[in-house]
């Protein structure tokens, strides 16, 4: 594996780690300037707005956290699978709190330029989430 991959990869690691101290400061040290996280719905541009939507979910899910089952770099690409975790103890989506420990997976795709994070894409099971958060019904076929 090159030194580019490896500084990537680090670079993803350390901004990880600062996601689950909820360390917004540190957060902010790894993000680009001009860095753009394309989300589920919204496009995110900036550190302040990258930070402010994280500090929304940690003001939903006080215990928000995350954990990488899988981490692959290529050149300045680095992708992550990863589980999600928290307890919804505030209003998420509509959804009044449920006290509900909820547990989701998603997969993050980060490119790096100057041992920063300059472009973020996320995906992640938001239906498996709302589930848990009795938000909507699995399927009648998939219920036990």
């Amino acid at each position: 594996m090159s030194v580019q991959k490896d500084d990537a990869k680090q670079t993803v690691q350390n901004y990880l780690a600062a996601f689950n101290d909820q360390d917004e400061e540190a957060l902010k040290e790894h993000l680009a300037d001009d860095v753009v996280e394309h989300g589920i719905h919204d496009t995110h541009h900036g550190p302040e707005e990258v930070v402010e939507l994280h500090r929304s979910h940690f003001d939903v899910f006080p215990d928000y956290s995350g954990s990488t089952e899988a981490m692959i770099a290529e050149d300045n690409i680095v992708t992550v699978r990863y589980t999600a975790s928290g307890t919804q103890t505030a209003e998420f989506e509509d959804i009044e709190p449920t006290q509900h420990k909820a547990e989701w997976s998603g997969m993050v795709q980060y490119r790096i330029e100057d041992d920063e994070i300059a472009e973020i894409w996320i995906e992640e099971d938001r239906l498996g989430l709302l589930e848990q958060l009795e938000a909507v019904d699995p399927p009648a076929h998939l219920r036990i």
